[in-house]
């Protein structure tokens, strides 16, 4: 076992709330699933001439939502390493302001249908801090 596990109890309230992650990626997934049939659809309504106009704003909207479900997935994921104590106190930070990063610039998601997006920036630092979380993450549990 890893030095820094707290005990049975800690590791029991950390599953549960690591089931909050888990939530998130399976809403990610079906959120990714739902845009790619979307496009799917729309090359092939393109390809015939059909109006899709509409429904590219659509697939860009419900793309940046995908970002609240990889903050909860983070946030969750963060919050049941830090309770376990498999993270370090910056790598659990690193995920809480990733996640509030990433949560921030998917709620601007309706407002950049047409391509223009001002809070890019904080949407792609939220990006950033959720690679160095996994990359971390990923050292931390080869390390156990």
């Amino acid at each position: 076992m890893h030095d820094g596990l707290r005990g049975r109890a800690a590791f029991g309230s950390a599953w549960r709330v690591g089931l909050a992650g888990f939530a998130g990626v399976l809403l990610q997934n079906a959120t990714f699933a739902v845009v790619e049939a979307l496009r799917f659809g729309l090359a092939a309504a393109a390809r015939d001439g059909g109006p899709v106009a509409g429904l590219w704003g659509f697939s860009t909207v419900l793309f940046g939502f995908n970002q609240v479900f990889l903050a909860i997935a983070l946030l969750g994921f963060s919050v049941a390493g830090a309770q376990a104590g498999l993270f370090a106190d910056w790598h659990a930070w690193l995920g809480y302001v990733s996640a509030a990063l990433l949560f921030v610039s998917a709620s601007a998601a309706p407002y950049h249908v047409d391509g223009t997006n001002r809070v890019a920036p904080v949407g792609l630092a939220g990006w950033l801090g959720w690679i160095t979380w996994i990359v971390a993450g990923g050292v931390t549990l080869l390390a156990l």
